[in-house]
């Protein structure tokens, strides 16, 4: 009887230990998944922030060179010069919407933002090819 119950102490002893074991073990795991959660999304919100500055640059790009057009239309006259001034208001208006998405992504967090990523991705090539066109049209060349 008393080789039963050393028996049975020493199972269930072997038996609390592992438990313990397997609880730190399972403690050590969450800390170290919650580690890489937290890594992750720091690293998606480096991402959006390196998006939103791109997308930002091009922006102000294309704001900065909206004078030399603007000077370059009023040279204008005639038909020709209310053509490109409807065509200024229509990138313009291309531009804003771009702006607006933006706006919307900036708003969004966690990883909800890179849904419209490509979205905003592929509005922002259009618009530089719109700019870049009329740019070319009004014979200021696509890269100033």
């Amino acid at each position: 009887m008393k080789r039963i119950t050393i028996l049975i102490t020493m199972i269930l002893a072997a038996f609390i230990g592992c438990s313990e074991k397997s609880e730190n073990e399972m403690d050590q795991a969450k800390e170290e998944a919650q580690e890489a959660i937290e890594s992750a999304q720091k690293d998606l919100e480096v991402s959006k922030k390196e998006f939103v500055n791109k997308v930002e640059e091009e922006l102000t790009k294309m704001e900065n060179e909206m004078e030399k057009i603007k000077s370059k239309i009023d040279s204008k006259s005639g038909d020709m010069k209310k053509q490109l001034e409807k065509k200024l208001e229509d990138l313009k208006e291309e531009k804003k919407g771009l702006k607006n998405d933006l706006e919307e992504l900036r708003a969004r967090s966690g990883e909800n933002w890179q849904e419209l990523k490509e979205g905003v991705d592929d509005q922002l090539d259009s618009v530089k090819d719109s700019f870049n066109s009329f740019k070319k049209e009004l014979g200021l060349g696509s890269n100033s």
